[in-house]
């Protein structure tokens, strides 16, 4: 049977970077927060509004993937976006797709594209389909592109967040980013996609909620952050991977991982998913990757960003087998286990 490998990784940043107090000086609710201290966010990279879009940040993450590829735009199949947001400047747009829209920009003329939207776990959906779309042999490489511009939701927050114990308190961590991942069939398991899935708690959508302000011209996020991050949602990633290593004879001590990576919301929460790891799991959770400090929570690009910051340090050496954990809101859990090789950055 045919399976993926993640054969390049691509990202791109915003030009402007900005510390979490200067972010928080722009405050016009009368607000007071230590965002940096409850969430260890330290710096974070927004997009200038008359410069930069989700399309631009797109078509940037696209083309560094590619480069590293070995693969023109034209041998692309299939172009899969998977962002929380799609903007043409600011305003929304559904039709053209972002994926066929970044598609004609890049020059990827032979590629179907379309965009699938999962809130923050948008990138692993992708990688999702388009691994059984390989596994299958309907496309032979494909790529995933994720840009996300969700800064216009801590806008809404630092004119309408009043304390820490606002709903609004969440999007005080987000931040702009775009990944790209170009996946095609495997060779070997010494650089291979070797299993993902992911599942739905549907009953959970409540806990978070973006929507248009009923007070000001924002869009805002509400997030209830007591209930979402309690025990039961933090150690559910935990339980479904316990039961997707069941059910092919293994547990995660045999995994033998080199790395894991989780959901970037903050270094405490990072910490909390790895003491329910280790708990659900009964065994110690490998070396953490994580720049959450550096980067905020930039949304469904946070994994391969991670990823994508430590290959660019030369911090992950090829054969590195690694874990991805994405939780998202919905909510939405899974798992990706992959070993990757010589990804050039």
């Amino acid at each position: 049977m045919n399976r993926s490998r993640i054969r390049a990784l691509g990202a791109a940043l915003p030009a402007g970077e900005f510390t979490t107090n200067e972010v928080l000086q722009r405050m016009s609710s009368g607000g007071e927060f230590d965002v940096e201290r409850i969430t260890g966010i330290a710096h974070r990279h927004m997009v200038d509004r008359t410069e930069e879009d989700t399309l631009t940040l797109g078509v940037a993450a696209a083309l560094d993937c590619l480069a590293g590829s070995g693969y023109d735009p034209a041998d692309l199949d299939v172009i899969i976006c998977g962002g929380t947001t799609v903007h043409d400047g600011f305003r929304m747009v559904f039709e053209p797709s972002a994926a066929g829209e970044i598609a004609r920009r890049i020059g990827a003329v032979n590629a179907t594209g379309y965009d699938v939207a999962n809130a923050c776990g948008g990138t692993m959906t992708g990688i999702y389909l388009l691994d059984n779309l390989i596994r299958a042999g309907v496309v032979r490489t494909g790529m995933v592109v994720t840009p996300e511009v969700i800064s216009p939701v801590t806008e809404g927050a630092l004119a309408e967040a009043v304390d820490a114990r606002d709903p609004q308190f969440a999007a005080l961590t987000l931040a702009d980013a775009a990944v790209a991942v170009v996946l095609d069939r495997a060779v070997d398991d010494n650089e291979a996609v070797h299993y993902i899935d992911m599942i739905t708690c549907a009953e959970y959508s409540p806990l978070c909620i973006a929507k248009p302000s009923d007070n000001t011209e924002n869009m805002i996020m509400l997030t209830d952050n007591i209930t979402m991050q309690a025990a039961p949602r933090r150690e559910t990633w935990a339980k479904f991977h316990r039961d997707v290593l069941a059910k092919n004879g293994t547990t995660f001590a045999d995994e033998d991982f080199d790395y894991i990576v989780f959901h970037q919301l903050g270094v405490g929460f990072t910490e909390k998913l790895a003491e329910s790891g280790s708990k659900i799991h009964g065994a110690p959770m490998p070396p953490r990757l994580a720049c959450v400090e550096k980067y905020g929570n930039t949304g469904a690009s946070t994994h391969f960003l991670v990823l994508h910051d430590y290959l660019s340090r030369g911090l992950i050496a090829p054969g590195s087998k690694i874990c991805f954990v994405p939780t998202a809101s919905g909510m939405v859990f899974g798992v990706l286990s992959a070993t990757i090789g010589e990804l050039v950055k």
